[in-house]
């Protein structure tokens, strides 16, 4: 169970970071937001994307 959830936080945030990056954030914007709060960075880009 906490193999998975590692998996899941790192892959969200990893595509949340792709995402922000594609939109043109800042490099340090992108690890403030993917590394504090991995699961609502992709929730909130997902949203923007959609």
């Amino acid at each position: 169970m906490k193999r998975t959830f590692f998996w899941a936080t790192l892959i969200s945030g990893g595509i949340a970071a792709y995402l922000m990056y594609r939109r043109g954030e800042s490099f340090g914007t992108i690890a403030k937001k993917a590394a504090g709060d991995p699961f609502g960075s992709f929730a909130r880009e997902v949203k923007t994307a959609l």
